[in-house]
């Protein structure tokens, strides 16, 4: 709401009061220190939150803090960023409101008709595939150890995962293919839950087992931004996984158990965290190989008996970023 202030004013000896409305961000702006030359501005982004449903204005405070960097939000310049279903509001330097202004319009530009991209995972348990289909494979940077990423036509990666799915060592997230929108992140995830025996404790009835359970799965988040000039696309990719390697058994001998030991499991867990952000034209195909990382994804082989692919110690991960252009047929 507008906030009032009044100033007074003589005119031929009679007093008038002058209101003058002002936004609050306008008399925030004139409180707050501005020695770097910081101005408030707004940004619509309405028509994206419309589009992308009610909470979705976080996605773009996340890609503005990602592209220009924490540190100039909480440095020594006095700054703000904040947004609602309606407006992108900012207090920074002109140079960082143009910075902020893009960004605002890469999410807006084609909120009616928003470009959409195809996300896929697969494990393959050897990563000799990368051999085979070299010929195919145009290497990108990734900053990431061990993280490789490539860009591919639409056709070669068509081939790529019928030839990767053909494979008896290839198996695919349940959740299949999905799409997500611009600017707003789709993620994939698979896993199990593993319970154990954690501990013993006294009761009524004596020493029982302390039941207890640890979350095993891979969740991979793919959050892509078509480029203001629609000839490229970014993406932040982040990864996690945790598993489950095995059971430590330690024999417990509860007071009162007259020597005898009670087994209980202590949980050695594999974690893996990447976060990589790629930039490739957007008439190509993102291939990302995350290298030999845990599988914890219940699944079967390709002879059709049931089998848990995280048998395997370590299958190489691949993620696959397709975009599909409203304009592009």
């Amino acid at each position: 709401m507008p906030v009032a202030r009044s100033i007074p004013a003589r005119l031929a000896g009679i007093t008038i009061l002058v209101i003058v409305f002002a936004s609050p961000w306008e008399v925030l702006s004139a409180q707050l220190p501005a020695d770097d030359g910081q101005v408030w501005q707004t940004y619509d982004i309405s028509p994206f939150v419309t589009q992308a449903g009610p909470g979705s204005q976080r996605h773009v405070v996340d890609w503005v803090l990602q592209e220009t960097g924490s540190p100039q939000w909480h440095g020594d310049t006095v700054a703000s960023l904040s947004a609602d279903a309606g407006k992108l509001r900012c207090f920074h330097t002109p140079e960082m409101q143009e910075r902020v202004g893009e960004i605002a319009e890469r999410f807006v530009a084609d909120a009616a008709t928003p470009h959409r991209f195809s996300v896929r995972v697969l494990g393959v348990g050897s990563p000799a595939w990368r051999n085979d289909m070299r010929p195919m494979l145009r290497p990108i940077p990734a900053a990431t150890p061990g993280v490789q990423a490539w860009i591919m036509s639409r056709e070669e990666a068509a081939v790529l995962v019928a030839r990767l799915r053909s494979r008896g060592d290839c198996e695919e997230l349940p959740t299949g293919a999905v799409l997500a929108a611009n600017g707003i992140p789709a993620v994939l995830t698979g896993g199990r839950k593993r319970a154990y025996v954690q501990d013993m404790a006294q009761t009524g009835q004596g020493w029982q087992p302390v039941a207890a359970s640890c979350d095993e799965g891979m969740s991979i988040d793919v959050h892509p931004l078509i480029a203001r000039d629609g000839t490229a696309v970014e993406a932040v990719i982040r990864c996690r996984i945790d598993q489950i390697e095995r059971m430590a058994q330690v024999g417990m001998s509860p007071p009162g158990s007259d020597g005898r030991r009670v087994p209980i499991e202590v949980p050695q867990m594999s974690a893996v965290r990447i976060g990589e952000r790629f930039r490739w034209p957007a008439g190509s195909t993102l291939l990302i190989g995350l290298g030999l990382v845990p599988w914890p994804v219940p699944g079967q082989n390709k002879a059709g008996s049931p089998a848990l692919f995280s048998d395997a110690k370590r299958t190489d991960v691949v993620v696959l970023v397709e975009p599909r252009l409203t304009d592009v047929p």
